[in-house]
């Protein structure tokens, strides 16, 4: 039988505690994203939060921040789309060395303790997916005939654990987890010149940010990201910054022009400390950087950031990994 999987409207108070007492830095992003849930229009209608372990029905005794088996979680919303609408963890990912041990040995005969835990995991991870399709089935027939779920920051300790169960991968874009620490920020001169001024990114500007990058972000979701940028008096943008959902730096953007002035570094130094305390106090902060993206990855180095793991943006087709749903 595979696991059971609970499902909740809002993000039990004992699943926070459990990731940010046992799973840290690895939870993070899933936790990020249960915590914006507390900010305005971070929860909706549709937000489903998912948790599944081995014992015969989740419940406090496991959703606590005692509990140190196999588990895994999620945070759904099929509402997002086109944008991320799964963060999915599972506590193999703090034991990604398991992963190989497993798949090469007899886990029953040879595998020990820890491997059996993190293939209890992995089961726990393909039932929170199991029951994304059937969130999915249910959620509407024009969503039912999408075959794909768009999963962020999936881990890829995570993502090979859920291919070895037969989860099929329409698509894998793969990004490096950079990690840098609130404390340990460069202190940046203000590059400002004459009349600039610091500035949230304004409504009316959400066009040109979209402009500039390729990711699938609508004004929906812009309006409600914490944001920093560099104005001119005309209300011209010249660098700008979000922090998205699960507060990773993103969309950090300066305009040509005035590249190669420090207005990238400085907004991304200012934005992660005045803003990320919205979510919490623990001081990390990341970025997620394509391996080809250089002039991101030297930002990130100027920050003092280094790869922690890597990543990927997912696109999980639900009826090739369910077909017998």
């Amino acid at each position: 039988m595979p696991p059971d999987v609970a499902i909740y409207t809002s993000p039990p108070e004992a699943l926070i505690d459990l990731l940010q007492t046992r799973h840290l830095p690895h939870a993070l992003p899933l936790l990020r994203r249960l915590r914006f849930t507390r900010f305005a229009g971070g929860l909706t209608e549709t937000s489903r939060i998912l948790f599944s372990s081995p014992s015969p029905s989740p419940s406090s005794s496991t959703l606590s921040g005692t509990y140190d088996g196999p588990f895994a979680a999620a945070y759904l919303d099929l509402s997002r789309a086109p944008e991320t609408e799964l963060w999915l963890y599972a506590s193999l990912e703090r034991r990604p060395d398991h992963l190989a041990v497993a798949a090469s040995v007899n886990v029953a005969e040879e595998g020990g303790k820890g491997v059996e835990d993190e293939e209890a995991s992995a089961a726990c991870a393909h039932a929170v997916l199991r029951e994304v399709r059937r969130q999915r089935d249910a959620y509407s027939e024009a969503r039912r005939a999408v075959a794909v779920v768009i999963a962020g920051t999936l881990s890829e300790t995570l993502r090979m654990a859920l291919l070895n169960r037969g989860v099929v991968f329409a698509a894998v874009g793969p990004y490096d987890k950079w990690m840098f620490r609130v404390d340990g920020l460069p202190d940046v001169p203000s590059p400002l010149e004459g009349d600039m001024r610091w500035d949230k990114f304004r409504r009316e500007d959400i066009p040109l940010m979209q402009s500039r990058t390729n990711i699938k972000r609508q004004e929906r979701t812009i309006v409600l990201l914490p944001s920093m940028a560099v104005y001119r008096a005309d209300n011209t943008p010249v660098a700008w910054a979000l922090m998205g959902p699960d507060s990773s730096l993103s969309g950090l953007h300066c305009e040509e022009e005035f590249r190669g002035k420090g207005f990238a570094k400085a907004v991304a130094v200012k934005i992660l400390r005045e803003r990320l305390k919205d979510y919490d106090d623990n001081g990390y902060c990341w970025a997620d950087v394509a391996p080809d993206n250089l002039q991101s990855q030297g930002v990130c180095k100027s920050l003092g950031g280094k790869v922690a793991w890597s990543i990927s943006w997912s696109r999980i087709d639900l009826d090739k990994s369910f077909p017998d749903e």
